[in-house]
C-alpha cells in the first residue's frame, strides 16, 4: 500500500533556527533506512522544502501503523497528513473493469 505524506513544522521548531536540535534530527534521519527495514516501510521518495518548513514522502507499507511509527521516529515536532494513494495504472485497470461489468 502506498502513502503520500506531508510533514510540516513551525519556524519555532525548526533545527535551522535552533541548532541544538540538529544532532537529534540528523541521527533520526540517519536511522530511517534501518527502521524502514525493521518496520517493512520503503521510502520511495523523501523531499524537504526547507524554506517553507514542509517535507513530502511517498512510502510503501503494509499498514498505516507502520508508517506512523516510521514517521514518529523523526526527531522533530512534525504535523503529518498521511493519504493512502495508488498508481494511476491501478486506477485505469479499475475503470476498465467497471466499464466491462457495466456492459454485461
Amino acid at each position: 500500500m502506498l502513502f503520500h505524506v506531508t510533514m510540516t513544522h513551525s519556524a519555532d521548531d525548526c533545527p535551522a533556527y535552533h541548532t541544538e536540535k540538529m544532532p537529534d534530527l540528523l541521527a533520526s534521519l540517519g536511522r530511517l533506512e534501518e527502521l524502514g527495514k525493521e518496520l517493512n516501510v520503503k521510502a520511495h521518495t523523501l523531499l524537504w522544502g526547507a524554506p517553507e518548513h514542509v517535507a513530502f514522502a511517498v512510502l510503501e507499507a503494509e499498514s498505516l501503523g507502520a508508517v506512523a511509527r516510521y514517521l514518529n521516529s523523526i526527531a522533530l515536532t512534525q504535523d503529518f497528513t498521511i493519504t493512502p494513494v495508488q498508481h494511476v495504472a491501478a486506477l485505469v485497470e479499475f475503470g476498465k473493469q467497471a466499464m466491462a461489468r457495466a456492459a454485461e
